[in-house]
């Protein structure tokens, strides 16, 4: 078992660890969100991160501690970013990985189960839900003397995310905001612990889909309960939250405003970026950007914002019909 902490020091060990397979992002400044906001905005593009996501950086950095401790089997359920950052991680790490999923994952996911299954890794379907799954995967991992990795509650992953924050201020000392969508709180909790180390009143805003509020109402409601999951375009970042999840109580202290965004401003950033940018994003990705492009968040004049654009792996069909529906509504006018 890992042990509870999460501390910059940790992170700069974790930046060592992952150095040479995950690369250092590019933080971009943005000229649209920059007008649009009337600051200045740098993007931090992990959406062309190895895998496609910033999961890498957390996988790389717990799957390099389990080498450190001779833990050769680690085990997860996720059918997303997360599986595939695994996935990857072992190959880098040379761990034997054993990925979970629910029965019906191949029907529903069969882009990502086809990337997932170009690494050696062990795939197992079990269970009818991802409730079951993982606690299935949790069940083998204590039986065969493995890693269970979660995909936010585990301070090795948290610390890994959290090396996003070290390459944000080495490329812009004086950032002053940080925007991040918030799912499980793994990668607010690593990049808000970094970032209030190094500067003590940086703004951490935390951006929710308001079909999938977890963490928000957990942080309203000071404590964790059951949430309501719609369908989201923000997949990756769907689903409750562990009841025991370390990141409840990072996410509550270190996070200074929240902003919620539905479905249709989700679908209206993704089509937008695309445009003013050149990239395909993901819908967690477009929820950071949309508390900016959609002026949710006010800002002083050319203050230094990032807003990190966290994952590009969009569905063929989720961005096929978001821009038919553009297009559809353009041809209307």
């Amino acid at each position: 078992m890992t042990s509870n902490r999460v501390s910059i020091s940790d992170v700069l060990v974790a930046r060592k660890r992952i150095k040479g397979f995950a690369l250092e992002t590019p933080l971009a400044k943005s000229q649209w969100l920059s007008e649009v906001s009337k600051s200045e905005v740098w993007l931090k593009l992990e959406n062309i991160q190895n895998t496609g996501s910033f999961k890498l950086r957390g996988a790389l950095n717990v799957l390099g501690w389990a080498r450190e401790k001779g833990i050769s089997k680690v085990f997860t359920a996720s059918m997303g970013n997360h599986a595939l950052a695994i996935a990857q991680a072992a190959h880098f790490t040379d761990r034997e990985a054993t990925i979970c999923l629910p029965e019906n994952a191949a029907s529903k996911n069969a882009k990502k189960l086809k990337k997932i299954n170009q690494f050696n890794v062990s795939i197992i379907k079990h269970g009818d839900d991802q409730a079951d799954t993982e606690q299935y995967a949790r069940r083998l991992a204590q039986e065969k003397k493995g890693l269970f990795v979660s995909p936010y509650n585990n301070p090795e992953v948290i610390c890994g995310q959290g090396t996003i924050a070290l390459e944000l201020f080495e490329r812009v000392p004086k950032l002053s905001t940080i925007v991040i969508a918030v799912g499980g709180g793994g990668l607010i909790s690593g990049i808000a612990t970094t970032a209030k180390t190094i500067n003590p009143s940086c703004r951490i805003v935390g951006v929710a889909a308001a079909s999938t509020p977890a963490m928000y109402k957990a942080c309203q409601q000071g404590r964790i309960s059951h949430c309501l999951i719609d369908p989201t375009l923000a997949d990756s970042m769907a689903g409750n939250l562990d009841v025991d999840t370390i990141t409840f109580p990072l996410v509550r202290e270190l996070v200074d405003e929240w902003v919620l965004v539905d479905e249709a401003e989700i679908s209206a950033t993704i089509y937008d970026f695309f445009e003013n940018e050149g990239m395909l994003i993901e819908g967690a990705a477009a929820c950071a950007v949309a508390a900016v492009s959609r002026r949710i968040i006010n800002f002083k004049p050319r203050e230094k914002v990032a807003v990190v654009v966290c994952g590009g792996n969009i569905s063929k069909d989720s961005w096929k019909e978001i821009f038919a529906e553009r297009l559809t509504k353009v041809g209307s006018k």
